[in-house]
């Protein structure tokens, strides 16, 4: 079995702590065998020698909230309907998405978790075409970040649903209504082995124009079905929530992850509830401050760049309270606006708008980002973990947005083989 040691840089862990000075990392196949300093570990004679002096070592990145089989055209209004996968096929955006992932990977991204794919299509929201994806990813079809597939609950009337007029909707699958239909819906979900359920359902935005709190489309004991009926195998649930009833429904029915969650600051005691019992909070909130999106958004679609603009106050105080109060932070984008930074923008915007350090911005998308996946091989540099790191030049833990510029991310290693450098690709 080959075995890499890459020497002399300096380690980011991806645990928060301190960074060790002139370090090592063994790779013994496809597994971290040790990582610490450098007197401490020697690798065998005939090892591969990385050079890191003078750069960072540090984990893949994982992007938690992504949506890289959607297309959304910025220069139509109503800029988040699924345009090119409604008129054409659905299965342009999977493939679409193989393109979107990619890119990811040469971005440092290695792994990345999928709440939905495109319209909303009976396979695509059962998971079937996100586990496609997935198990192509693992059997080598290509160089891409690993896919954490979700698949979607959704009431009649949810947030999916009012993105396509119903009568292009694929029939069968406009909505679960009551516990017995959501339960029956996550178990479809669970059939084709999607890796997490999401609920697209407890809060949703406003049907009409105005002030006030998102709509609740589902009930408390239609929330506590999913979640009991994921539970019962293992799977871990996110709930699409931001305010109103369904935000209080998600927390107490034991969601494992609140998506976006934008008005749990109005909540202490739901707060309080996370930090007790490790729920975490996505809260996708980079978009929100990107100048380049808002005003790409301004030229298409003035009134969602407005909405985004107004929105920027709720979103900080909310990052600041729960980040303040301890609730764990993972990382995510809910991007699909591919000319933009993405994830590494994202970590710049929780140092600069959310009150983080730079590091701890980084174990939001490293260890914090593992938790939310639910995955425990990745997220940390430790033996016995995936061997997916960075080389880097310039310090993230100092500069986090070093890691906006693919040309600095100087090797992307997946599973113990480099596939990026410099923001190119490496085919096998």
């Amino acid at each position: 079995m080959s075995v890499k040691v890459i020497l002399g840089g300096r380690l980011i862990d991806g645990k928060g702590g301190e960074p060790v000075e002139n370090s090592a990392v063994m790779i013994e196949g496809k597994l971290i065998k040790a990582a610490g300093g450098r007197r401490i570990i020697r690798g065998p004679s005939d090892a591969e020698v990385i050079d890191a002096d003078g750069r960072i070592v540090m984990p893949g990145l994982i992007e938690s909230h992504n949506h890289p089989l959607g297309e959304r055209d910025l220069s139509d209004p109503g800029f988040k309907k699924y345009y090119d996968n409604l008129v054409t096929s659905p299965a342009l955006g999977l493939l679409k998405g193989v393109q979107v992932i990619q890119r990811m990977l040469t971005q440092g991204i290695t792994t990345v978790r999928i709440p939905h794919p495109t319209i909303p299509n009976a396979p695509e929201l059962r998971g079937e075409w996100l586990v496609a994806l997935r198990t192509a990813v693992e059997r080598g079809y290509f160089p891409a970040p690993r896919v954490v597939a979700g698949g979607c609950v959704l009431p009649t009337g949810g947030h999916l649903n009012a993105l396509a007029p119903p009568l292009v909707q694929n029939q069968g699958w406009r909505g679960a209504d009551g516990p017995w239909e959501v339960r029956k819906q996550t178990r479809e979900c669970l059939t084709y082995e999607v890796d997490f359920i999401k609920l697209i359902g407890p809060g949703h935005k406003r049907y009409r124009k105005g002030v006030g709190p998102e709509h609740t489309c589902m009930t408390r004991e239609e929330v506590e079905a999913a979640v009991e009926e994921a539970h019962w195998r293992g799977v871990p649930v996110a709930a699409h929530v931001k305010n109103g009833p369904g935000l209080r429904f998600a927390v107490e029915s034991g969601v494992d992850t609140i998506e976006h969650g934008t008005h749990l600051f109005e909540h202490p005691d739901l707060v309080a509830r996370m930090v007790r019992s490790g729920q975490m909070l996505v809260p996708t909130m980079g978009m929100f401050f990107n100048p380049r999106l808002i005003g790409e958004l301004e030229r298409g679609d003035p009134a969602a760049a407005k909405g985004f603009v107004a929105e920027q106050e709720v979103v900080r105080r909310n990052f600041r309270a729960c980040h303040e109060a301890g609730v764990k932070i993972a990382a995510g984008t809910d991007n699909t606006y591919w000319e933009v930074p993405g994830l590494a923008w994202e970590l710049q915007v929780y140092v600069d708008e959310g009150g983080m350090t730079p590091m701890e911005a980084i174990v939001s998308a490293t260890r914090t980002g593992a938790e939310a996946c639910a995955l425990d091989s990745v997220g940390t540099l430790e033996a016995g973990r995936s061997a997916d790191l960075l080389v880097v030049e310039g310090d993230p833990s100092e500069d986090v947005s070093v890691l906006q510029d693919a040309g600095k991310i100087e090797a992307v290693f997946k599973e113990g083989r480099l596939v990026a450098r410099k923001g190119t690709l490496i085919y096998p």
